[in-house]
């Protein structure tokens, strides 16, 4: 796919990069968000589903956010450590405000998001205070960020336990910065303030609570297998979803569920069916 090498400046100074293929026709961009520890042009699922999207009336714009890679150093006007092992999720409206504005001003007259698990995340925390900009919004495999879900886990629910006390532990203490080694809900090094961020939050980013205020047309896709057999933050998620959106009196029309078969939470040899179902939904908006 040919593209071009673009960067970006947020406004607390963080410089972001990303590749954008632009079609000459081409008035509508997605965006692509990667999920954690990854980058613009490591994820194998984004690079594919890019290659999918791009065509003459649509440009594809795979970015990274502050949150890229598991840590690095800030090239921006402000001297700052990014990365997956300090970032806080809230933060990341900040990167997708900057790329929205770098496409506005290339020309781009609407904008659809796509974000994969962490990514979706950000993406649906973008869609709520800026959905008069959005054509669409896909998410793919958002992980349910909820800490009463998290500690009911069957398996793994006291490995959640020790490792979120430890990480208040040591926030309370005056050592957010302290990194731990963590195994739930994935293997990590991660700071004690972004784990608590992230996994100790109440259901501050759990989609299934922010769901009947998108008012944006959304897709939202699982793996079989995640669904099926994944921990608790995956496991029967499409089933609550569509509990959760049965229940919205107004919008629900706007929102579809799909699970793609044979699909674990990268989507490993199931790629094809998984962009099949995101440009059958898309080609069906107004």
């Amino acid at each position: 796919m040919l593209g071009t090498l673009v960067q970006t400046n947020t406004s607390d100074g963080v410089r972001l990069h990303g590749f954008l293929s632009e079609p000459i026709r081409s008035r509508h961009a997605w965006i692509l968000v990667h999920g954690v520890n990854s980058n613009f042009y490591s994820s194998n699922l984004l690079l594919e589903l890019s290659r999918q999207l791009a065509n003459e009336d649509s440009a594809v714009l795979l970015i990274n956010t502050r949150g890229h890679d598991i840590l690095s150093f800030n090239s921006g006007p402000t001297p700052m450590r990014v990365g997956s092992q300090i970032e806080i999720v809230s933060s990341s409206q900040l990167d997708l405000d900057a790329w929205f504005q770098f496409l506005t001003r290339k020309g781009f007259q609407s904008v659809s998001l796509l974000g994969h698990s962490l990514g979706a995340i950000k993406c649906v925390l973008w869609s709520l205070k800026n959905s008069e900009y959005l054509r669409a919004l896909v998410a793919v495999s958002p992980p349910r960020l909820n800490t009463d879900l998290l500690l009911r886990d069957p398996v793994r629910g006291a490995v959640f336990l020790k490792h979120l006390q430890d990480s208040n532990q040591k926030c309370d203490s005056g050592h957010p910065d302290l990194v731990m080694k963590v195994r739930f809900p994935l293997p990590m090094w991660v700071c004690a303030e972004t784990y608590k961020d992230k996994y100790g939050s109440g259901e501050k980013y759990d989609y299934l609570a922010m769901a009947k205020r998108i008012c944006v047309p959304t897709l939202w896709t699982f793996g079989q297998y995640e669904v099926e057999g994944g921990s608790a933050n995956f496991k029967d998620a499409d089933n609550e979803l569509k509990k959760q959106l049965a229940n919205q009196v107004k919008g629900s029309e706007k929102h579809t569920v799909c699970v793609v078969s044979n699909a674990d939470h990268s989507y490993r040899d199931a790629t094809a069916p998984l962009g099949e179902c995101i440009r059958t939904w898309s080609s069906r908006l107004s």
